[in-house]
């Protein structure tokens, strides 16, 4: 082999080690979210009726989209990894399923509707602070970010929803630009 040729090589480990540094999902899944919960959580102040659908179809698909955008970024940086992708999948996938079960509470009837939100907001909070303590460390200020959120509510009255959306999508953003991997490389 010649010393070009191991340069060549040596150089593109290091640039895939420099990579592997950085946080492992692209940017471009925070913006998602951003826009997503910018969206979804005013309904509850302007359309509450439209809420249940809205999650219902956005969530499932924002992950999806999630899981694909956080693929085809991996495989760009030549690092896809099925237990990495495994982790994600469960760790969201658990979270959804306890917010089903959350709103089966809700129609159960043995929690007020109008405390489901709440309870969702809490879930909300703590998947995503735990999935920064073992996937994405920007998440951890996000979860901080809905769990200091759910306390302020208590305070508010009149477009409280709106308020946190706004600020929990500012904080997905600040991630994007600070925190996210691929600013210039997204999938």
């Amino acid at each position: 082999m010649t010393d070009s040729r191991m340069e060549s090589d040596l150089g593109y480990v290091r640039d895939v080690l420099d990579r592997s540094e950085r946080n492992a999902s692209p940017s471009s899944i925070y913006w998602l979210w951003a826009i997503i919960v910018l969206v979804g959580f005013p309904l509850a102040d302007f359309a509450p009726g439209f809420v249940g659908l809205y999650w219902t179809v956005m969530g499932p698909l924002g992950g999806i989209a999630s899981g694909i955008l956080g693929y085809r970024f991996s495989r760009s940086l030549g690092q896809v990894s099925r237990r990495a992708g495994r982790q994600h999948a469960l760790h969201w996938g658990a979270m959804m399923i306890v917010i089903f079960a959350a709103v089966g509470m809700g129609i159960a009837g043995t929690v007020a509707w109008s405390e489901i939100h709440r309870i969702i907001l809490l879930i909300l909070s703590l998947s995503y602070f735990l999935a920064g303590v073992y996937l994405e460390p920007p998440m951890i200020w996000i979860g901080l970010l809905m769990f200091a959120a759910y306390f302020v509510m208590f305070f508010m009255s009149a477009y409280a929803w709106t308020i946190v959306g706004i600020v929990v999508a500012a904080g997905m953003i600040v991630a994007a630009v600070t925190g996210g991997s691929g600013r210039g490389r997204q999938s």
